[in-house]
């Protein structure tokens, strides 16, 4: 076990907190890390800490710290035995002393401007949450679902609505979301360490709802790398979607034990299952007959469990309710969906015209 290290300038609880902590996991990027921090380090609010957690990384990127932080004391590096990526940005978050945290991952870069909009924006709106938008580098490697969801509009939400989780642009992706450190620290917001895939959806499903208020903004203010090798595209292979249905099962028993715990189980229950339906369905149609059962039964279960045993009943359209029934069936008798019933779903949950996108 690597005993958790600290390079860089020195934590002191006499010094003045910086307006933004930057928080920064590190693995096998050694390729593009020195990218990454070279834009953290010309923001124009210079008033940052950078944060960077090497996750056990086995390649160079120990010395590319080693280095950085040499050069700029605003740069704090934690070594740590290699945990994951949640474990990563925990750490950091434990050591984190900025106003205002928000995550970068290191094959990824920024604008320049990103601390000052963040600091603009909190401190004139008194958000406990702000999400911006992404430009997805190349830009023609992402679909046009990726590039319309890294485009929320200018919105204030003075509650939680829904629409953060659902329909207003606003995920997925944890490092478009940043926080206040107050709020994190009063809802004790830390990503699960139960997930290798997905693992930012439940921090989102987590913040909005306890957020006292959420502002969206259009600006593009992150670089978001669409490479290969990262396990978004690496679970998106034929050979692999049995494991990404499981994933995404976990992932919904991850933010349901956390709402359970939060008392936040009574939040928007069609939407959710309409939702853990959209998120499984278009896999689960094309698995093997034995994969997709077992795979139906689980979501059946699980849906069942947190809403009872008339959980199909409860998206609010008929064509969800009607997918939501092929599940529950499928978990006594086999499962099995019509492609009509299938478009018919996608189409009441994304609507006609990126349904036509995706099954044309």
């Amino acid at each position: 076990f690597l005993p958790m290290q600290k390079v860089g300038r020195t934590m002191s609880s006499s010094t003045l907190a910086p307006a933004v902590s930057l928080i920064v996991p590190v693995y096998k990027s050694e390729a593009t890390l020195g990218a990454c921090l070279d834009s953290l380090l010309v923001q124009t609010e210079a008033d940052i800490e950078i944060i960077c957690v090497n996750d056990g990384s086995p390649d160079n990127c120990a010395s590319i710290l080693e280095s950085y932080a040499s050069r700029d004391a605003r740069i704090c590096v934690i070594t740590q035995q290699n945990q994951g990526l949640s474990a990563a940005r925990n750490a950091g978050m434990d050591v984190a002393r900025g106003r205002i945290v928000d995550f970068v991952d290191s094959d990824d870069t920024v604008s320049p401007d990103l601390c000052r909009r963040l600091v603009e924006v909190f401190d004139a709106t008194d958000a406990d949450v702000v999400t911006f938008g992404a430009v997805c580098e190349p830009e023609d490697r992402a679909s046009k679902r990726i590039r319309q969801l890294l485009s929320p509009a200018a919105a204030t939400f003075d509650t939680f609505d829904a629409a953060l989780l659902f329909s207003a642009n606003a995920q997925p992706y944890a490092w478009r979301t940043a926080m206040r450190r107050a709020f994190m620290e009063r809802e004790n917001i830390r990503f699960s360490t139960r997930l290798r895939f997905a693992e930012d959806v439940p921090y989102q499903f987590i913040v909005y709802p306890l957020s006292k208020k959420t502002v969206l903004i259009p600006d593009r203010l992150y670089h978001y790398r669409m490479t290969d090798g990262s396990l978004t595209h690496v679970y998106n292979t034929e050979a692999s979607r049995a494991q990404k249905v499981e994933q995404h099962l976990l992932m919904f028993e991850v933010i349901f034990d956390e709402w359970r715990k939060r008392g936040l189980l009574g939040l928007c229950p069609g939407e959710m299952v309409a939702w853990c339906l959209d998120l499984t369905l278009f896999d689960l149609v094309r698995l093997p007959s034995a994969e997709a059962d077992a795979c139906a039964l689980h979501l059946s279960r699980l849906l069942r469990d947190v809403y009872g045993e008339k959980w199909y009943t409860l998206p609010p359209k008929g064509a969800q309710r009607r997918a939501a029934l092929a599940v529950a069936q499928g978990a006594e008798s086999g499962f099995e969906m019509r492609k009509r019933d299938l478009i018919a779903f996608f189409a009441a949950t994304r609507g006609v015209k990126t349904c036509v996108e995706r099954f044309i």
